[in-house]
């Protein structure tokens, strides 16, 4: 009875050491795959960022810049999985003044914007709330909110009083919610400096801007997918208030590298916001997570 006993204590004592063993297994690849994934996706912000050095070198010019920055992305559309070692990286180049600045626009035009998505009232209510959100006071705007609006309407949510930091942040503003958030993520970001590209913004984004208009951005963009190139604000002179919100040349680049390794599920992701200013490229911003 005793060696049946001390069989099964060693039976169930191996049990555990081929468990802990299994863990830490599964641990030290979990943190192979962790490091591999963080390399490629740091390799690729790195190489990215040689490349559009290059391109600034390349373009001497407003007009230049204008013409090599048009499309930005396609510039690296050989960059959409690379591997380096066991690991690959795949990344995306984004003009993000093809897009609306929810922190630096004035509300009129984040109401333009909104109200192609939703009706009227609520672009309205939804444009006040976000700048209730965003302004360091507690005056409630026409049709907005602040700390006790969000109380009464049981929000889990309050207004930071300041820039929104990520655009997920966005679909907790009163009035916006997910739905309307999610329709307008490919047309607004939170990194740029408030001007547009013409050159790059797709037609919800010029149409939003004052003095522009739906038939005005449906023209730009007609005339962009004719094979144009708007290589002088000159040529838009009539753009009334717009005037002083539109460029020619992007002034934000977000470059979105994803890198892991070949096998494993886990993806490491690196959004970088770089600066352009003439022909120097400087990183303004770094954010990092697993996906």
């Amino acid at each position: 009875m005793m060696v049946l006993w001390l069989i099964v204590v060693l039976g169930a004592m191996a049990t555990a050491i081929v468990a802990a063993a299994h863990a830490d297994s599964t641990l030290a690849g979990n943190l192979r795959a962790r490091a591999t994934a963080r390399y490629a996706a740091e390799s690729g912000i790195a190489l990215a960022a040689v490349q559009l050095k290059q391109l600034l070198r390349d373009a001497s010019s407003d007009e230049t810049r204008a013409r090599i920055f048009q499309d930005i992305d396609r510039h690296f559309d050989h960059l959409r999985e690379v591997p380096i070692g066991r690991g690959r990286f795949g990344l995306v180049v984004i003009d993000l003044n093809a897009r609306i600045d929810l922190n630096k626009s004035d509300p009129s035009i984040v109401q333009s914007l909104f109200a192609q998505f939703t009706d009227p009232d609520r672009s309205a209510r939804a444009a006040s709330a976000l700048a209730d959100w965003i302004d360091a006071d507690d005056f409630v705007r026409a049709g907005g909110g602040e700390l006790a609006d969000y109380v009464t309407m049981d929000s889990p949510y309050a207004p930071r009083n300041a820039p929104l930091d990520r655009l997920d942040d966005l679909a907790h503003v009163l009035y916006v919610g997910d739905a309307l958030a999610a329709a307008v993520a490919p047309y607004v970001t939170v990194a740029s400096d408030g001007l547009v590209n013409l050159n790059s913004a797709p037609e919800p984004v010029l149409a939003a801007l004052p003095g522009i208009g739906v038939s005005r951005a449906r023209d730009i963009v007609a005339r962009r997918t004719a094979g144009e190139t708007f290589t002088s604000l000159a040529a838009l002179a009539d753009l009334g208030p717009a005037s002083a919100l539109v460029t020619i040349v992007p002034s934000r680049l977000l470059i979105v590298s994803r890198g892991w390794l070949d096998g494993h599920p886990l993806t490491h992701e690196i959004q970088a916001v770089y600066g352009i200013a003439g022909t120097t490229l400087y990183l303004m911003s770094w954010r990092e997570r697993d996906l």
